[in-house]
């Protein structure tokens, strides 16, 4: 980004080759086990989540060009930013986080400042709980009708009434293929070569699903006794786990582990720097997710942050945006523009079939979704 009214702060590891949705602080100690609880849900009334009564509205103070993006780490595109102060001469404070878990605790600080945040799909209902999020005005979005309809009616947002897709993957398994050979399921966990060194997501719903899966359960189910049996199957497999981290792409390109429960675009990344690296969905199933962009409730440029939302339907920057960060793209106007070796591969883009065992991550309700976190507290300290 060259433009001088455009001002980027802390975006970590530009000149990477990687781009990663989550990159998260390295371990001192790589294969020492995390020891750390989960965050709890947020509590509070859920808003509606279907016809906004109050979408954000420009004001005065809104008039100014500036924008204020809090997004997760080398997850854009190197022209997405430039290109949009091009167009609209508004100019970009971009701020980098690494976990959902931190971006929610300086949302609901209040003094944080953002106009536009990207928390994934399941953290916005707890986001909605809290109250943290202002409703859409679509009347500033007319390129709301590029997106693929899979994604104007996930359980999740229906209408896009507070959120707009950005990006999207599925949950799988990453893997060296010299090491292990062909990898179809979790019983990869069990070969002698991954002993010690493979790993599994740091999250909370991603990694129980790892549990549940293996034991033919839904990974969103609210059952007590199947959630139970997937913490005591996760206790057994941290016996052979190296460490529960969503720190991956290094780790898999390097060869150090050889096996990664991970997310699509991380693994695809890993595979682009190693072509020895390569990604299967389960045969048991898996999740997919969707990272969402939304207006924080107190945005102080709430109409420039439809801007830039408008700006990233465009089909043109969101084919670019796609083949920057190897996954999938929730626009389907953007398709005739991305690289077409990332289109038709079947990992990026499941096939029907495939997604109908990649459900999105449901909203269990504040309750389930604490005994989830309690869950995850139980294996990574057990």
């Amino acid at each position: 980004m060259t433009e001088q009214n455009l001002r980027i702060a802390r975006l970590w590891d530009l000149d990477s080759a990687r781009v990663t949705r989550r990159t998260m602080l390295r371990s001192s100690a790589f294969f020492a086990l995390a020891a750390t609880g989960a965050c709890g849900v947020g509590s509070g009334p859920t808003p509606a989540s279907t016809a906004p009564a109050t979408p954000a509205k420009a004001t005065n103070a809104q008039a100014e060009p500036k924008l204020n993006f809090y997004n997760w780490t080398d997850y854009i595109a190197d022209d997405t930013l430039s290109g949009f102060t091009a167009a609209t001469g508004i100019e970009v404070t971009y701020d980098n986080f690494s976990t959902n878990d931190e971006m929610e605790a300086k949302i609901a600080s209040g003094a944080a400042g953002y106009d536009l945040v990207v928390p994934s799909d399941n953290f916005l209902r707890r986001f909605l709980r809290s109250g943290l999020l202002s409703p859409l005005d679509h009347d500033l979005l007319p390129n709301l009708a590029n997106l693929e309809r899979r994604f104007t009616e996930a359980d999740y947002d229906p209408g896009n009434a507070y959120s707009v897709p950005w990006a999207w993957g599925t949950t799988g398994l990453a893997y060296s293929t010299s090491q292990l050979g062909e990898v179809t399921g979790f019983s990869a966990y069990d070969l002698a070569a991954a002993q010690g060194r493979a790993t599994i997501l740091d999250e909370a719903r991603d990694g129980l699903a790892v549990g549940l899966l293996k034991l033919g359960h839904d990974p969103n189910t609210t059952d007590a006794k199947q959630l139970a049996e997937a913490v005591t199957a996760l206790l057994e497999l941290k016996k052979a786990l190296g460490q529960i981290t969503s720190d991956v792409i290094e780790p898999l390109t390097s060869g150090q582990v050889p096996l990664a429960q991970a997310y699509s675009g991380d693994a695809f990344q890993a595979r682009d720097t190693n072509p020895d690296v390569a990604y299967a969905i389960p045969t048991e199933g898996g999740l997919s997710y969707v990272d969402l962009l939304c207006v924080p409730k107190d945005a102080p440029h709430a109409e420039n942050a439809h801007r830039f939302i408008n700006h990233v339907l465009t089909p043109e920057v969101g084919a670019a945006l796609a083949n920057a960060i190897r996954y999938g793209s929730p626009n389907e106007a953007a398709k005739p523009f991305i690289d077409p070796e990332l289109l038709d591969d079947p990992l990026v883009y499941p096939s029907a079939e495939q997604l109908a065992r990649l459900p999105f991550t449901k909203d269990l309700g504040a309750d389930v979704e604490a005994r989830y976190a309690d869950a995850w507290t139980r294996v990574k300290t057990g």
